[in-house]
């Protein structure tokens, strides 16, 4: 975690006032039903992060351990003899001695040292044991360098791998579910992959970490039992950004999270392997392309050493036009997507203006975060780089080399490229020929299209200057670019030829089936495109048919078949560039539930096209039965709560406004879904129904507090009902309330005293100072000049000894202040006169002397008692 002091911190017993402080209990070995998840903790905290450990720990308190949950934790702060092992319950801290864990243990661990972390996971994972098993390393990070620092020591990545390793030698553990980096900049490519054997999953952030790190209240009441691992990886990510989004944690930092799933990263390994080897290769043409995609690439840290891996492909394949490149850029980019679990970041700006963020008022920006970075240095790699396993990768030799410069040794002399006729009257190929000097072994041809497709590719051997004649034929009619490089023996490429606007006229039609689509219609009218049905919906099944060639296809028919039945539609002649439509509105056959298939077929009178691979397609659809849907449901708070003044001048929060996206569970129908929120009282929510149409929607969710909401955090839980008014789903939008301020006085007199009445109109906790200003001759006194109320309380004081000089009314001023915001007064001016007690009317003058009697008898006969 990168933890610098904040100016101001929101201490955890302010805002759950309830929270038990830390408690210090002897452990406990009963055991019952083996839980769920096992929630371990390395808190490295011998460091500039001591305080932090302490309220982390109470986070942890808040939620504690139970039959579905275990949370241990080993704590090392700044002083000596602080370290200790933890058993975290609701009731506090249930210690075990250290020297019951490893008897050569003292009160003093170096958590820098692999072996305290392999002996506490042996420990806690045998005495506290669970199905499912999570590692939090909490601690300073700076990616593939160091993480948990102790004094000057800190373990390195190998270290972790090889004591996790060991860990699970000596206990016969699977590998863990998640190992979670709650420490900065650990999100990158070398850690997860170093550490893929030993986990599911792999949580880091590419960026710095603020200091109050992961929100561990927010996510542990969240692990219960049957959560999938994608499940956990959107906690894990959502809960700790969203904790800095809404404003319920303070930060001066952007975030970013992401979870890596691991048995992807071999995929991910082998595009980065030839992702390298190709930068590596045009390094003689494209060396200052590379530096400037480097400078483009998001980067994280002062130190611009790390870079997001999937910004710097993207950089690349816009800034070397080289096709091999740019195909590998984009598989490693589809590589990337598919480890990514999910990602989140979230950018943090002090003055936006007109939604606008200013960017001097960024730091380092998070925008094009996607999950992993990767060590990018200009000047070769710091020493321990080659102890991680990346050192078997490609990528390491390339940045090796990258310091050095490579010289073309050859570039083309001369290079005729044309289309030309080939007997059929029109220019239906490319011819290339040529020459070169210098020391080149082969040239490499691309004939790409105007989708950036390589529909022709050659690659010849060259020796003696000569490049022979040859030629290309695509199989459709369009303009190209043609790429040709000229390559030494170790495949760097030395010159590169790009003759862009090729124009290759083949005269031939070439029709093409597109796949339909199923059209319903909402209340309004309007037409949707819908991937399954619901039995008995009403809908039409539609597509076309293209000519994407240069001449007229004559006499042109479809065919569909599906099951027993068939349809036939004539579509005539369809020109160059043209297309056709067609509906099938008979589907009452197709509104039973099952499964359905299309399969379309075209013929016509021409004796040649271009290309028929694309005659015939296969549709397939479902038509579900009236069941319940099944969705989950994620949100964003788009704004910050900020009190307000409406039309008429009244104090009000606005909406707060939250993306809410619904993603489906499983294949089902299109559905209508409507939200519904549990809301406290005088809230108010806007979400109208609306269509589900694909695997995730995105919709925009309204919530207005109430102003005489408490300040704090609310979660609001989101109920999701289908057409079938059926339940389909839960999901949550977290409010922060902010704190205002407000006060008001009132006061009377009673007797001989006066009553004033204090009341925090402010939504928070806050303390008022109260004074007063008296008239000359009137003395009296308050009781307590200092108050601490809830948000919403009053209070009553009376004030005592009422004295005046003469009995006529004086003027007394009372004023309270807010102590949490100096600019809330209140004051209230009242006259006061003393009651004199002296004015004794004569009834109660005969009052008084028939008490004195009634005593007097009293006394006597209690007097004659004793005498007997």
């Amino acid at each position: 975690m990168f933890r610098t002091r904040l100016a101001a911190i929101i201490i955890i017993a302010l805002i759950f006032t309830d929270s038990p402080t830390l408690l210090i209990n002897s452990s406990g070995d009963e055991e019952e039903n083996i839980p769920e998840w096992g929630f371990y903790v390395y808190m490295a905290g011998d460091n500039s992060l001591h305080e932090q450990v302490e309220d982390d720990l109470n986070e942890m308190i808040m939620i504690g351990s139970n039959q579905n949950l275990e949370i241990v934790t080993l704590t090392d702060q700044r002083i000596n003899n602080d370290s200790h092992a933890y058993h975290v319950t609701r009731d506090g801290l249930e210690e075990t001695p250290l020297n019951q864990i490893n008897n050569t243990w003292e009160n003093e661990l170096d958590m820098a040292n692999k072996n305290t972390l392999r002996d506490f996971m042996i420990w806690a994972s045998t005495n506290y044991t669970a199905e499912k098993k999570i590692l939090v390393i909490w601690n300073h990070g700076s990616g593939w360098e160091r993480v948990a620092e102790d004094k000057s020591n800190h373990l390195t990545v190998p270290e972790i791998r090889k004591a996790l390793e060991e860990y699970r030698s000596e206990t016969g553990d699977p590998p863990l579910t998640l190992i979670g980096f709650d420490a900065c900049l650990m999100g990158m490519f070398e850690i997860a992959y170093e550490l893929k054997d030993e986990a599911e999953m792999i949580h880091g952030s590419e960026a710095y970490e603020p200091e109050e790190g992961w929100t561990y209240n927010h996510l542990l009441y969240k692990l219960k039992t049957q959560m999938s691992n994608h499940e956990l990886a959107n906690h894990v990510v959502n809960d700790y950004i969203e904790s800095y989004r809404n404003g319920s944690v303070d930060t001066d930092y952007s975030v970013t999270s992401a979870v890596i799933e691991t048995s992807e990263l071999e995929e991910l390994w082998n595009e980065l392997n030839t992702f390298s080897n190709y930068l590596s290769n045009v390094k003689p043409v494209y060396q200052d392309e590379t530096e400037i995609s480097r400078d483009e690439t998001q980067r994280y840290d002062e130190n611009p050493n790390y870079r997001d891996l999937y910004d710097l492909s993207v950089n690349i394949g816009k800034n070397i036009p080289v096709y091999d490149i740019q195909e590998s850029a984009k598989k490693m980019q589809l590589a990337i997507d598919n480890a990514v679990i999910v990602e989140d970041h979230w950018q943090k700006c002090d003055d936006i203006e007109e939604g606008v963020c200013d960017p001097e008022k960024l730091g380092l920006p998070v925008d094009r975060a996607h999950g992993l970075t990767i060590y990018f240095p200009t000047d070769g790699s710091k020493g321990g780089y080659n102890d991680l396993r990346i050192n078997d990768n490609k990528w390491y030799n390339f940045i090796e080399q990258y310091p050095l410069a490579l010289n073309s040794k050859a570039n083309f002399e001369m290079i005729n490229a044309k289309s030309i006729n080939t007997g059929t009257g029109y220019n239906d190929s490319v011819k290339i020929n040529g020459s070169y000097i210098g020391d080149a072994e082969k040239v490499k041809i691309h004939l790409i299209n105007n989708k950036g497709e390589a529909t022709n590719s050659y690659m010849e051997n060259v020796s003696s200057g000569n490049i022979s004649d040859i030629y290309l034929q695509p199989t459709k009619s369009g303009n190209y670019i043609l790429e040709i490089g000229l390559y030494d023996s170790n495949d760097l490429l030395e010159d590169h030829y790009i003759l862009d606007d090729l124009y290759i006229d083949l005269r031939l039609p070439d029709l093409h089936v597109e796949s339909p689509k199923i059209l319903i219609e909402d209340n309004e009218g309007n037409k949707h495109i819908v991937s399954n049905l619901q039995k008995n919906d009403e809908f039409v099944i539609t597509g076309q048919v293209s000519n994407i060639g240069t001449r007229p296809a004559h006499n042109v028919s479809l065919t569909i078949e599906s099951g027993d039945y068939n349809y036939h539609f004539n579509l005539s002649e369809i020109g160059a560039n043209e297309s056709r439509t067609w509906f099938i509105n008979d589907t009452n056959r197709m509104k039973i539930t099952g499964n359905y298939d299309l399969e379309l077929n075209i013929a016509f009178d021409n004796e040649f096209e271009i290309d028929s691979s694309n005659n015939a397609n296969i549709f397939s659809f479902k038509t579900f039965d009236d069941i319940s849907h099944n969705y989950s449901i994620n949100s964003k708070n788009k704004n910050v709560l900020e009190i307000q003044t409406n039309e008429n001048n009244d104090y009000e929060f606005p909406w707060l406004e939250s993306y809410v996206t619904i993603s489906n569970n499983e294949e089902q129908a299109w559905d209508l879904i409507t939200i519904e929120a549990a809301l406290p009282n005088n809230w108010k929510i806007d979400a109208e129904p609306f269509l589900h149409i694909s695997n995730t929607t995105e919709k925009l969710v309204r919530i207005k507090p109430s102003i005489d909401t408490k300040t704090g955090e609310y979660v609001i839980e989101l109920n999701m009902s289908d057409r079938n008014n059926n339940f389909a789903g839960i999901g949550k939008i977290t409010i922060n309330i902010p704190q205002y301020y407000g006060v008001k006085i009132s006061a009377k007199q009673i007797d001989n005293y006066a009553e004033i009445t204090i009341e925090n109109s402010g939504n928070g906790n806050d303390i008022f100072i109260i004074s007063k200003e008296l008239e000359e001759g009137l003395t009296l006194y308050l009781p307590e000049t200092k108050i601490e109320l809830d948000g919403f309380e009053g209070k009553i004081i009376k004030t005592l000894s009422l004295d005046t000089e003469h009995p006529r009314e004086y003027e007394a001023t009372f004023t309270v202040q807010s102590e949490g915001n100096a600019n809330i007064t209140a004051e209230i001016t009242m006259f006061l006169i003393e009651k004199n007690s002296d004015n004794i009317t004569d009834n109660q003058y005969q009052k008084w002397i028939i008490g004195v009697i009634g005593l007097i008898a009293v006394l006597y006969v209690f007097y004659q008692r004793r005498i007997s």
